[in-house]
């Protein structure tokens, strides 16, 4: 059976090794809680936060003038569809408030 007998000058390689990797893994730790890292991490999140919204913003846009307007001109139908629901919740909004205001009439 051969000998798996470590010579000294393999020993010092393996420590300066994992002293190497311990200070690189150390550093790397600092630098990763460091409150400038901190500081332009969040930075950076608020802004891709921001650009999210705004691409959102523009899709939903977007997605909203298409329903009205396509390369075929305006969509009645959907202006139309629309306009009914405006003028129905305007009805019952004004019926409900006068209904409101004679029942507290009433109690008077």
């Amino acid at each position: 059976m051969a000998s798996k007998e470590r010579t000294p000058e393999q020993i010092r390689a393996e420590i300066a090794a994992s002293r190497h990797a311990m200070t690189v893994g150390i550093e790397g730790l600092v630098s990763e809680v460091h409150p400038i890292t901190l500081k332009n991490r969040a930075v950076d999140e608020a802004k891709q936060a921001v650009t999210d919204t705004k691409q959102m913003i523009y899709d939903t846009v977007d997605d909203t003038r298409t329903y009205f307007v396509d390369r075929g001109g305006v969509r009645w139908n959907n202006v139309g569809t629309v306009t009914l629901i405006v003028v129905g919740a305007v009805v019952v909004l004004a019926t409900a408030g006068g209904v409101a205001s004679l029942i507290r009439r009433i109690g008077k």
